[in-house]
């Protein structure tokens, strides 16, 4: 009788030193931190006298969705890739664990599940310290292993090589230390696969590994992600209970420095299978596959207000990684299509067929530009201040006999024009900000504008930390003129100060300006931190943005160096201010248009003001009961009265 497979083929406990450390890249010089560190600093390369840096912390965004109306018994194959972006409550029983498409660099194919040191709340576990402890489980639901029902029914044993094999990655990413994602599992954390015994009531663990950084890992194997299977023999297995499942170990790092003790140690998991039949090492599948996210068919931006978009926006190719996991060259079809908000295809493009190379020979991609760079030769018919949306809906599929896994032949990307610009993708791999000597920090975002808009709110997404640390953070919202490349005067700043709210979890804080600002051509929105504290803003590691984020030290401005995009959006129009899901009629005033004369009543005096369809403030007035503005043109205006709810009126 075999065992099962204890360990890797290249023993964690081998490799080189750097595996339980981490670079800080101070004055130009790499020096090596404490064994655990939760951080990665860059500290500017010019000699000034205040000292600055931007810091990135790892960080987690989303809760799972919890198990329901899940079937109690599964049978064989298991099969998950993650492409879904969702937890399947088909499969799994969670705690923890998150599925998503942008934690670690290229996966077999697109979406992971990822565990991490954040609970199902999106909280730091509370036994949380600096000694090993438990965080995330991903388990299976019961799995028939007494039977198999493919090609024909029969009893299962130890003798029909059933195998689980799945990919791994710890987190942290590699390559630049300024590109990476997310926070490398020291050597003492770890990832643990455990089998379910249902007989005896207890779960055994079968396989485990030590933390270590992703480029060593490749210096040792040839590739970033890791293949293991791992042959199931026992016979106290071979029943209706079993189960497998993945946890991890982790250990926070015990930094002084407050809002920095976040999310930490990850490990991404994929291509989850189990099967009969199979054999040691089968690597490869008839599957060819999306790698990555559908791309925006814009050229700067995730998303824009509708009143900004010009054709000139467009992009002239959009860039998908596309894979063959199997092991010969396979021929693909592939098509993507354009559906208005209606769901009415307008648009779409047929890229024929191409021969994509075998993946894993080699780690290549699909190179024909027909599939891997397809062209854009459509405008989005936007119009005015209508929002809207657009489905970009991109498929491939092999040509012959097609895929065994169809689910991840597809992949879609949601373009929105609204009333906001975003340079991110709605999901915080990590989380930036500034920290100095200097009692004040300023952070600045330039955005470019096509037309005269008025700048109303500002969406900022804050990431939790141990005990929410960065609430205590003040600011001012700030925006400013361009000087050559640069921030120049201020052109507008709040008078009071703010503070980072966590009245929510996966979700962006509004702040509406104290005064709207009219503005053209190209501005830089951002805020002046009064502390030097760390406000943990979210930071998309997916897309980069990085020449459009600025800081100021001392008396120069610094273009990031980090690669990825704040997650900081500016809002236009009246909208963004008055919050439109909100306006209602339950006011306790009366507005009213008779011609051209708008009329306001209250019943005491009360400040009093009027916006019109761009959100610009047109007339303000305070403590008083009646308001009379004639000869205004035709059109929706927005009243507000104190702090109340807006209200409509049309002047004819």
């Amino acid at each position: 009788m075999t065992t099962i497979t204890q360990s890797m083929t290249t023993p964690i406990s081998m490799m080189a030193g750097i595996g339980n450390r981490k670079l800080v890249l101070v004055s130009g010089c790499y020096r090596a931190a404490r064994p655990i560190v939760l951080f990665l600093a860059v500290v500017l390369l010019s000699a000034m006298p205040v000292c600055s840096q931007e810091v990135m912390l790892p960080v987690r965004h989303c809760p799972p969705s919890a198990p329901k109306d899940a079937p109690t018994v599964l049978s064989l194959p298991f099969f998950d890739d993650f492409s879904s972006k969702t937890i399947s409550n088909a499969r799994w029983q969670i705690g923890g664990t998150f599925i998503n498409d942008g934690y670690a660099p290229l996966p077999p194919t697109r979406g992971m599940a990822t565990l991490d040191a954040f609970d199902a709340d999106g909280r730091l576990y509370p036994t949380a310290t600096e000694q090993l402890f438990p965080c995330d489980t991903l388990a299976s639901l019961p799995i028939r292993l007494d039977s198999i029902f493919e090609p024909y029914p029969r009893a299962l044993s130890g003798a029909d090589s059933v195998y689980l094999s799945f990919f791994y990655l710890p987190g942290g990413g590699y390559g630049n230390m300024w590109e990476r994602v997310g926070d490398t599992p020291e050597s003492s954390d770890s990832l643990v696969l455990e089998f379910y015994d249902a007989t005896n009531d207890i779960w055994n663990r079968v396989w485990s590994t030590s933390g270590c950084e992703a480029d060593t890992l490749y210096a040792h194997t040839g590739r970033y992600w890791q293949f293991k299977d791992i042959c199931i023999s026992e016979p106290q297995y071979f029943n209706v209970g079993f189960r497998f499942r993945f946890r991890n170990y982790c250990s926070l790092t015990n930094l002084n420095k407050a809002g920095m003790i976040s999310n930490a140690d990850q490990w991404n998991v994929d291509y989850v299978f189990l099967n009969a039949g199979r054999r040691q090492g089968d690597t490869t599948s008839r599957d060819v596959a999306f790698v990555l996210p559908a791309p925006s068919m814009l050229k700067s931006y995730q998303a824009m207000p509708a009143r900004q978009f010009s054709a000139s926006d467009m992009k002239d190719r959009v860039g998908l990684t596309i894979a063959n996991l199997f092991s010969e060259e396979l021929a693909t079809d592939f098509h993507y299509h354009i559906f208005n908000e209606n769901g009415v295809e307008v648009y779409n493009y047929d890229g024929g067929y191409e021969n994509i190379p075998v993946f894993w020979r080699g780690l290549q991609y699909q190179t024909s530009a027909a599939h891997a760079q397809p062209p854009v030769a459509y405008v989005f018919p936007v119009s005015g201040d209508n929002p809207t949306t657009f489905s970009i809906v991109h498929h491939v599929r092999e040509g012959v006999s097609g895929d065994i896994h169809t689910q991840n032949d597809s992949t879609t990307f949601l373009q929105v024009f609204d009333n906001y610009y975003s340079y991110d993708d709605g999901t915080p791999e990590n989380g930036y900000g500034i920290t100095s000597t200097s009692s004040r920090v300023n952070i600045a975002y330039r955005f470019r504008l096509n037309v005269e808009d008025t700048l109303t709110a500002l969406y900022l997404y804050f990431n939790r930390t141990l005990n929410d640390e960065s609430s205590d953070v003040r600011f001012v919202i700030t925006v400013w003129d361009d000087a050559d490349g640069v921030p120049g005067n201020i052109i507008y700043q709040d008078a009071n100060r703010r503070r980072p709210l966590f009245d929510g979890f996966n979700r962006y804080v509004r702040y509406v300006l104290e005064e709207p600002v009219v503005c053209n051509g190209i501005i830089y929105v951002g805020f002046e931190q009064f502390s030097p504290d760390y406000i943990n803003l979210g930071f998309d590691r997916n897309n980069d943005a990085s020449n459009e984020i600025l800081y100021l030290t001392n008396t120069s401005w610094q273009t990031s160096i980090l690669r990825g995009a704040l997650m900081m959006r500016p809002y236009f129009g009246h909208r963004a201010t008055l919050d439109v899901n909100r306006v209602t009629e339950a006011c306790d005033f009366k507005a009213y248009a008779i011609g051209s004369t708008l009329y306001v009543e209250t019943a005491t005096p009360q400040s009093i003001q009027v916006y019109n369809t761009l959100g610009r403030l047109i007339y303000t007035q305070s403590a008083t009961t009646r308001l009379r503005l004639p000869n205004l043109p035709s059109g929706l205006y927005m009243v507000r009265v104190g702090n109340q709810l807006a209200k409509k009126v049309l002047v004819r």
